[in-house]
């Protein structure tokens, strides 16, 4: 059986698992870079809740969050074994599967589905087969996150607005290189420090989206939330893959169901909770702005067909197909 990698903080943790535990259960650990308040942690439970549930206690299920690490510490130990499943970001596909990694780039997409389709077919299975080589690590689940939108301290409704301001963004080459092309000047700045940036005037536009704006204060230093929608992501639930091949038949599909409901169930809510957030934002005193999006597209192209020429064919022509 698994040995846990566990502190004394980890423990406290684990009264989830119940009093009623089987002593003699199947260990699976869950590793989640995200604070127990963010909606793929209760994803996570409903993971565990399920598996526990549908075992009938065969396995029990344990949560690991950021006191075991952050997401490339999740990920690697997913990738040897120390974890049977790792949430991660974007980061598993830039590390394991990068020339694939086209569902996250900015004003390409117009939908989650849209961006979904290149984890789908053959080129999800080329991707799959990327993140084991790679990595030794399954895709298993996708759980979509809210769309990224612009702030700023004046109405952005076109390309011209942003010309030569200063803008951050997270240290994504390809997303710095797009925002270059169509006018901004990107500064790659940790999100800790984005709020002190905007107040003190180092930068003075910033994009997230609306749940991470609205956490991290920003309507404090931001009077304008530009709903250009320009990047739609997800976050990757990954398996390890010696795990997932020594499963039986019915453990597998019992696993799998558990991650597949729960991640439906959680783009429900994420969705759900995008309007709300919104008007929490209006009550804060912020304003929405509708840019005419397709004109940032259209500025955009030249970087997106640079950056596409990189991606594995299939997904370089799909990329192409919507941006022509």
């Amino acid at each position: 059986m698994k040995t846990i990698k566990a502190s004394g903080i980890v423990l406290a943790g684990l009264i989830t698992l119940g009093a009623t535990s089987n002593a003699s259960a199947e260990e699976m650990a869950i590793a989640l870079h995200v604070e127990p308040s963010h909606p793929m942690f209760k994803i996570g439970e409903r993971i565990k809740q399920r598996i526990e549930e549908q075992t009938d206690g065969e396995y029990s299920v344990t949560l690991l969050g950021t006191e075991v690490g952050g997401e490339r510490d999740h990920l690697e130990g997913a990738s040897y074994g120390e974890y049977d499943i790792a949430l991660g970001g974007s980061m598993p596909m830039t590390l394991y599967a990068e020339k694939f990694a086209a569902a996250d780039l900015p004003f390409v997409y117009s939908s989650s589905d849209e961006a979904r389709e290149v984890y789908r077919g053959e080129s999800g299975k080329l991707l799959n087969e990327q993140l084991m080589a790679n990595g030794n690590l399954r895709l298993v689940g996708l759980s979509a996150r809210n769309p990224r939108n612009l702030t700023s301290n004046f109405p952005v409704k076109t390309p011209d607005d942003i010309q030569g301001v200063r803008m951050r963004v997270p240290e994504i080459a390809p997303w710095i290189k797009i925002w270059k092309q169509i006018g901004a000047l990107p500064s790659p700045i940790a999100w800790p420090e984005v709020y002190t940036s905007l107040q003190t005037g180092v930068i003075e536009m910033q994009e997230n989206p609306v749940d991470l704006i609205q956490a991290g204060k920003l309507y404090e230093v931001q009077d304008y939330v530009n709903r250009t929608e320009h990047v739609y992501s997800f976050f990757h639930w990954l398996m390890n893959e010696d795990f997932y091949e020594g499963l039986s038949d019915e453990s597998r599909d019992i696993i799998l169901g558990a991650i597949e409901e729960a991640t439906a169930w959680g783009d429900d809510m994420v969705a759900n909770g995008q309007e709300e957030t919104y008007a929490e934002l209006k009550e804060e005193g912020m304003e929405v702005v509708e840019p005419d999006v397709a004109a940032f597209r259209e500025a955009a192209k030249p970087a997106i067909r640079e950056i596409a020429s990189g991606y594995n064919p299939q997904v370089r022509d799909y990329v192409l197909s919507l941006i022509e």
